[in-house]
């Protein structure tokens, strides 16, 4: 089983639900976060920069990220710290009445990146079904 954690607002690169990374960088930006929060999400942002490897994809003869080929990642079930994370920085924003969807497929779609915690996949039409 997948899972992935994203809010109802598109990602213009995906065309998906955005993601919580994603979400979490607009929640910043916005300046509405106490000095607190900011504090646990450089924490829990420090922590995936040292545990999680950012998805890339080929695409031609040059390396991008995963994200301007329509893919999108989700957490292999068995990555259960990384997974926890995720809900520490879904309760950040939902403090910020930013509502996180935990979303779980045994079909994710076309995989085009995988390593030991995460795939990123291109959805087929019924992944989110």
């Amino acid at each position: 089983m997948f899972i992935r954690f994203s809010i109802e607002q598109k990602d213009s690169d995906s065309g998906h639900n955005m993601g919580i990374f994603m979400a979490m960088a607009t929640l910043k930006d916005s300046d509405e976060m106490f000095a607190y929060e900011v504090d646990i999400e450089l924490e829990l942002y420090n922590w995936f920069n040292k545990n999680l490897t950012v998805p890339r994809v080929q695409s031609g003869n040059s390396s991008n990220y995963y994200r301007k080929s329509g893919a999108i990642s989700w957490f292999k079930s068995s990555a259960k710290e990384h997974i926890e994370k995720m809900r520490q920085y879904s309760q950040l924003l939902e403090a910020h009445d930013v509502t996180v969807q935990q979303l779980t497929t045994e079909k994710p779609g076309v995989i085009v990146y995988e390593d030991h915690y995460q795939i990123a996949s291109i959805p087929f039409n019924d992944t989110f079904k």
